[in-house]
């Protein structure tokens, strides 16, 4: 059988599909596969019957199929050198359909339920999603299900998109989610700097989406409080970041959008890699990745996952302690999938991190941060225990119809030990009871957070493709709920002026700072409550298509939020709070046959406020934060190989809580309007470059506040941010399976507090990265962040309180695949 040449590898669905595909035509047609002749083909993606006629007509030779065979399907385009046979392999790809040899040609038929499981792949490059459409070239994706929960093509989402593929986190080597996002437009990392507690503090269009934008797998990852589920990047598939207002299909949540974390699954195609990494301040590190098939049509596949660490940070204290970042992680997942139209797969994971807690540096003046730690080694730790379990379920009924369940469980146990500082001697009055040498000391306050979190998320989602006079339907529907259960206690160490003999060794002198001091263990009360939070909601969503160029999508949700708190530091602390809400959404796209489309597009959000009213009873009294936002925009797809978009947003978010002055009254008067100018670009040149580029431009203002900030940009929000990544890969030669990246990321500056009363400089930060692949089994790797070791402050978010950014980071690893 003849194997046409290709110029790049393709992913493991797109090789399995073409081998498989041939194989089982073999029996009929081997004279005639073994008479192909390879070509030069460049179709863009699109349609399918278009590719498809196109190709024909490239290829001479004849296709026969109905129209109503390829209605609102699209094909990822062909390029490169390519037999006929392998060809329709490639155009047809997540289709369900090949192409099958006739006496006049060539015919349109379903896909055998074992043809894509026929061959054992080969090396890839590049990784099918696991929801069966286009594969990502390099970092150029085609297809996402996070924005719609139904596989849409990107041009056809009337909403500003980014995604982060496998290709691009391997080949920056990111070790968290907030540096898989540093390239993306849109979205600030670091808004609190470096924190070893492994927190993903983000920002999206100017709003915090640390709690409110976490999803796995299209299900919200819960939190209270301090409770946050973390997630390895090591076991993601890929990342979407969908911006802008989301509540129509996905509940409540802010205003700047949602990330979606997707995990890799068991695949027919199989992978077997084990990698070692080590680096500065002293990191090392081992993970694997193994999965299979359990039998040899691939009903049964299994996948297992680990990480385990053992680090430093770029934190230490003056007497040679260092603060810790170790993690272990394990997650076993499980696929059963007897035909082409059912699925189940069954997903866990277990992590546990240690780390020296929360970073305090001394601030010596407005925007500027010391290498001085102000918390205690002998105190300070940070301690999480998570696992979660759950199962994805599909099962497609006929042509038209299909149903999906997700769900998952999950329990965090999360114990933080932190030396906080509260200001110095002089700032808090203490000046009088004390030596006038310790004036400049700071005062710190021991705190021990203690929670146990359980959070339960199940989403049912009915899938029917029709048509009604002409007009193609995606008509989703949808019901999911989630509950979550915290347990949260905060204790500490009155600070008391009547007993100096307990308050000095709380002092720290910034300038001569002594570590080592024995800290009891805080006993006094300051939070204690259970609360119980449900969320039910119930949706609705239609993307229709008219003449294969209009696209409406249209949807609405209901939701009903119950909260039921038990505060048990005062007797009036019980009480359950109700909260329901109505958003929707519509985008209009045109979609024109060379790959341009032009879209508009309107989306609302809610978020319940939670906050102290009164008497420390812990209330959500406040109406919800809502937020309305139009988007115009315009995505360019010619090929898989490119991906443009331009986004213009204008955001309004009001019901926003902010303080009373004086009373310090807490309040829902605010109200924060976000617009401005998303750029991207995405594309791989011809074979050996691959392209990232963004530029960010988010002018925020407070546009309604019970204090004095009117008219203020929010404290941590840069106004400008611009980034660029572009690698090369040597494809023959003697120095073929080099490759060599380098990128820059540029952070505008921020103001310190939302009074506006210092601002914090801009930097910009330079990455590299160089691997070889010594033969089809080893590649050596060597990744270095911020290469220049530039010393930068984050962010500030008070006039003592500032974060220092990361410092250069070198790693190398050595994987071995087979």
């Amino acid at each position: 059988m003849y194997a046409p040449s290709m110029p790049r590898r393709l992913s493991p669905l797109a090789l399995a599909l073409q081998l498989g595909l041939a194989t089982a035509l073999a029996s009929h047609c081997l004279p005639l596969l073994a008479q192909s002749e390879a070509r030069q083909f460049d179709i863009p993606a699109g349609p399918l019957g278009d590719a498809l006629n196109r190709y024909a007509t490239q290829a001479g030779v004849a296709i026969s199929f109905d129209a109503g065979q390829v209605r609102g399907l699209r094909s990822p385009g062909l390029h490169g050198s390519f037999g006929v046979d392998a060809g329709f392999a490639r155009l047809l790809q997540g289709s369900g359909l090949m192409a099958r040899p006739s006496a006049d040609g060539y015919m349109l038929e379903a896909l055998p339920s074992d043809a894509a499981l026929t061959l054992e792949a080969t090396n890839i490059n590049g990784s099918a999603s696991r929801y069966g459409d286009a594969p990502d070239v390099g970092y150029v994706p085609s297809t996402s299900r996070s924005a719609t929960k139904t596989g849409t093509p990107l041009v056809e989402i009337p909403q500003s998109i980014s995604v982060i593929t496998r290709a691009q986190m391997d080949a920056q080597n990111a070790q968290t989610v907030s540096q898989a996002l540093r390239y993306v437009p849109g979205v600030r990392v670091e808004t609190y700097g470096t924190d070893p507690k492994g927190y993903d503090w983000l920002n999206i269009r100017g709003f915090n989406a640390q709690a409110t934008s976490d999803y796995r797998d299209g299900l919200k990852q819960l939190s209270n409080s301090y409770s946050f589920f973390r997630t390895e990047p090591y076991a993601l598939e890929r990342i979407d970041v969908v911006r802008g207002p989301s509540s129509s299909l996905f509940g409540m949540g802010d205003a700047g959008g949602i990330i979606n974390r997707v995990s890799k699954v068991p695949t027919a195609e199989g992978v077997h890699q084990v990698e070692l990494q080590a680096g500065n301040n002293d990191h090392w590190q081992g993970q694997f990745d193994l999965g299979d098939r359990l039998d040899a049509d691939g009903e049964y596949l299994y996948r297992v996952i680990g990480v385990a660490r053992d680090a430093n940070t770029q934190f230490d204290y003056s007497d040679g302690h260092e603060v810790r970042d170790d993690r272990l992680y394990l997650a076993p997942s499980f696929t059963w999938a007897p035909d082409e139209d059912t699925s189940l797969t069954l997903l866990a994971d277990f992590l546990h991190d240690r780390s020296g807690g929360t970073i305090s540096v001394y601030t010596p003046s407005y925007g500027h941060a010391s290498d001085t730690l102000l918390g205690d080694h002998s105190f300070n730790h940070s301690d999480q225990e998570q696992y979660s379990l759950g199962y994805q379920f599909r099962h497609r009924f006929n042509d038209m119809a299909e149903f999906r369940q997700n769900l998952r469980y999950g329990q965090v146990d999360f114990i933080l030990n932190n030396l906080q500082p509260q200001g110095t001697v002089t700032q808090l009055g203490l000046a009088g009871f004390l030596p006038s040498s310790m004036a400049n000391y700071m005062v710190r306050q021991p705190k021990r957070f203690d929670e146990h979190f359980q959070a339960f998320t199940v989403d049912n989602q009915l899938q029917l493709d029709f048509d009604t006079y002409g007009i193609g339907h995606t008509l989703l529907t949808g019901v999911d709920y989630a509950r979550s259960d915290a347990d949260v206690k905060r204790t500490f160490i009155p600070l008391q002026t009547a007993f100096l003999g307990q308050l000095a060794p709380l002092l720290l002198n910034p300038l001569n700072p002594q570590y080592g001091i024995n800290v009891n263990r805080p006993t006094v009360r300051q939070v204690d409550y259970d609360q119980t939070i449900e969320q039910t909601g119930v949706y609705a969503q239609d993307q229709l298509k008219f003449d294969e160029h209009w696209l409406l999508t249209a949807g609405g949700r209901y939701d009903e939020v119950r909260v039921e708190t038990d505060n048990y530091l005062v007797p009036s602390g019980s009480g359950t709070v109700k909260k329901h809400a109505f958003t929707g959404r519509a985008g209009l796209t045109y979609l024109t046959d060379f790959g341009l489309a032009p879209y508009v597009s309107y989306a609302e959000s809610f978020t319940p406020n939670a906050g102290v009213v009164a008497n420390n009873v812990t209330e959500i009294a406040l109406d919800p934060s809502e937020a309305k936002q139009w988007e115009a925009g315009v995505k360019y797809q010619p090929t898989d190989r490119v991906l443009l978009t331009a986004a213009w947003f204008d955001i309004t978010k009001n019901n926003v809580p902010s303080y009373r002055p004086v009373t310090f009254e807490l309040t829902s008067e605010g109200e924060v309007r976000s617009k401005g100018l998303e750029l991207e670009a995405r594309v791989k040149l011809a074979d050996a470059w691959d392209l990232l580029a963004s530029y960010t431009y988010n002018d925020v203002e407070i546009t309604k506040s019970a204090n004095a900030n009117k008219g203020n940009r929010p404290m941590q929000t840069p106004k400008n941010m611009a980034s660029s990544w572009l690698n090369y890969s040597f494809l023959d030669g003697s120095l073929r399976g080099l490759s060599i990246g380098g990128g820059a990321r540029y952070v505008g500056s921020t103001f310190g507090d939302d009074a506006n009363n210092f601002a914090v400089d801009s930097y910009t930060l330079f990455d590299a990265a160089v691997s070889y692949r010594l033969d089809n089994h080893i590649t050596l790797s060597l990744n270095a962040q911020n290469l220049l070791d530039e010393e930068y402050v984050a962010s500030c978010d008070s006039i003592n309180s500032c974060y220092p950014g990361d410092s250069r980071t070198v790693l190398g690893s050595v994987k071995y695949d087979w």
